[in-house]
């Protein structure tokens, strides 16, 4: 077990990336695009709104990375049988998301307090050679047409991931004495609505489609609620600080569900495992670009950050270089995330939770940005339109109508996304102004 504890970054990543090959290759597989695609909604969903449901464990992150493991253990064996029936496909999603969402955290977090001497260090591989095994898995996900095999990959490395933090405890706190279970109640209402929709697009029942709906837009509604009303309450820091982590969510929906979309959609899961790879090289090359950068432009860190997510930005809007756009997105704002979180822990001396703060406001982020690009595509298209577009994704290709739609879309992500760094650029300006006065 001590020689796998320096596979627990390799594994980190392969929970965190490979999922969403495997599901978007399930989508490709099936005849009907909505029985397709569903597991992937399903991992999508429980991948961003996890870690607000266990809010309650958030000062105990050995407990989360346990938790994600054990789910991903129960997703994946329930994955591996469902060629014989689909619903094991839908029910692994939701640990397959937890899965990528809670070990990857809790494993970042240890880093944070390895970092500040809180915890002792460990030795793990370096990113060239993690890179490189995840690119094999890539390969492997790629190249294989049986879901089956993919599961059963997705599973060894589930335990692999156990067996490289085995000596840690499961836990260092009890369970708190008050849960808040409307979580864990809104949880299931996510669930009942997702399994209700493949009840009712599967066996053609109008009520249970009709009550799967109703489930899923009370469950948009309640979160979006809670997301407004609570956002102040989650932590207590500077306002420009919270809207600099939730930076980082608003970048990553470029690179998971824009890039499903435009890549994936319009040019086939192949050629979407490049913005995989282009993730991957910012993981390890994107920190040196960032401070040759720095070191070349006089200006402030925060404004060459702001500026190059930009630019990566307007590469995107061309597909060869579509893959360095995303590359540059990666890079600068995994950057400008580690300046948050110290920025952070310096505000804050909190250093128990530093790391799972930053993806609570990604994951706040991420819907938003997530409500703006499907009102958006759906805006465009309509709901034949709709049809039209994913339809077209089981074999890869799409009428130049649909690229026109995908690509306005395009044009309304984009233009939110820098307004929003431009209004984080004015508001850093401002405070940095009143801290010189």
């Amino acid at each position: 077990m001590k020689k796998l504890e320096k596979l627990t970054g390799v594994c980190s990543l392969l929970l965190n990336l490979m999922p969403f090959l495997l599901y978007i290759s399930l989508t490709k597989e099936q005849s009907d695009i909505f029985v397709g695609a569903l597991p992937f909604a399903i991992f999508y969903a429980f991948r961003h709104t996890i870690l607000l449901f266990c809010r309650d464990l958030e000062y105990d992150y050995q407990r989360l990375a346990w938790i994600g493991l054990y789910s991903g253990i129960i997703g994946y064996f329930l994955g591996m049988f469902g060629g014989f029936q689909p619903i094991f496909w839908d029910l692994s999603g939701v640990g397959a998301g937890i899965a990528s969402r809670l070990f990857p955290t809790a494993i970042s977090q240890r880093k944070r307090l390895i970092k500040q001497g809180l915890l002792p260090k460990q030795d793990h591989l370096k990113p060239i050679f993690q890179v490189v095994i995840v690119l094999i898995g890539v390969g492997i996900i790629v190249w294989v047409k049986k879901p089956v095999i993919s599961f059963a990959l997705m599973l060894i490395v589930t335990f692999g991931a156990m067996g490289s933090i085995w000596k840690t405890p499961h836990a260092i706190r009890p369970l708190p004495v008050r849960l808040h279970w409307s979580n864990y109640l809104l949880a299931l209402i996510l669930l009942g609505a997702m399994l209700l929709l493949r009840l009712g697009r599967s066996l053609g029942f109008g009520k249970p489609l009709e009550w799967g709906t109703a489930l899923l837009l009370i469950f948009l509604i309640t979160m979006i609620l809670a997301l407004l009303l609570n956002h102040r309450r989650l932590l207590h820091y500077p306002n420009h600080l919270r809207q600099r982590i939730m930076l980082y969510g608003v970048c990553g929906q470029y690179w998971t569900l824009y890039s499903t979309v435009f890549i994936g959609i319009l040019y086939g899961t192949r050629m979407y495992s490049w913005t995989i790879v282009a993730y991957l090289f910012a993981f390890v090359f994107g920190g040196i670009l960032v401070k040759q950068i720095n070191r070349l432009l006089r200006f402030k860190d925060y404004q060459i950050n702001l500026v190059m997510i930009i630019f990566g930005i307007l590469l995107t809007f061309w597909l060869p270089t579509y893959f360095i756009g995303v590359f540059i997105i990666r890079s600068f704002a995994g950057a400008e995330r580690k300046i948050a979180i110290d920025d952070y822990e310096e505000a804050t001396h909190n250093y128990s939770i530093s790391s799972i703060v930053n993806y609570y406001y990604a994951s706040i982020a991420g819907i938003i940005s997530q409500l703006v690009m499907w009102g958006s595509l759906f805006i465009f298209a309509g709901p034949t339109g709709m049809n039209r577009i994913f339809g077209a994704f089981s074999v890869g290709k799409t009428s130049a109508q649909s690229f026109s739609i995908i690509m306005n879309t395009h044009l309304i992500l984009a233009g939110y996304m820098i307004i929003f760094i431009m209004a984080l650029i004015f508001r850093l300006e401002n405070t940095k102004k009143q801290e010189l006065r």
